[in-house]
């Protein structure tokens, strides 16, 4: 059997974000670490992820105990709430389409969607990956920030801010926050 010379099959290309890897031999993708700088997945990240769980389990234990969910009476088809309102997580999208159904149920979504679908091949830098809120990653953050406050502005005013038939209302003029 004929040896196959790798460097030619296989050569090196900076640009490429990927890498082709063998099973019997060559490198590997833990080239340069020495087993003293490697820890096992079992038990050190499972125990700490298992003790993760069992915390946040207890949290939401606890919490449903003492706060009662803000359930409605049973749905009545001939009697719906005045305005129906979608759960927070789509009230902003809610909050569009109120304004303008194309719009607000079309184009801005899809715009969001593809924009966001764009911030890896706009954003290359391999500098700051993996770090929170890295200042060399400042455009993508940037970005997920607009729009984390931009519809959680549009949450917050639909609802608190809409009232009866869906109008504009001020919540601490009309007896409070609900």
């Amino acid at each position: 059997m004929r040896e196959i010379d790798t460097k030619q099959v296989f050569t090196k290309d900076a640009n490429k974000t990927y890498g082709l890897m063998e099973l019997v031999k060559g490198t590997k993708p833990t080239v340069g670490l020495q087993p003293d700088d490697m820890v096992f997945t079992w038990p050190h990240l499972l125990i700490r992820e298992l003790v993760l769980f069992v915390v946040v389990t207890a949290f939401l234990l606890v919490s449903a105990f003492f706060f009662d969910a803000p359930l409605e009476e049973i749905a009545n088809p001939n009697h719906p709430p005045n305005p129906a309102k979608a759960p927070w997580y789509f009230l902003g999208l809610q909050e569009l389409v109120s304004y303008s159904a194309f719009i607000g149920g079309v184009l801005v979504p899809t715009f969001i969607v593809v924009i966001l679908m764009l911030v890896p091949f706009i954003d290359r830098k391999k500098i700051g990956i993996g770090k929170w809120f890295a200042k060399e990653r400042s455009f993508a953050n940037g970005i997920f920030l607009t729009f984390l406050i931009i519809m959680l502005i549009l949450i917050i005013v639909g609802t608190y801010f809409r009232g009866p038939n869906w109008e504009f209302v001020i919540p601490w003029e009309t007896g409070g926050l609900h």
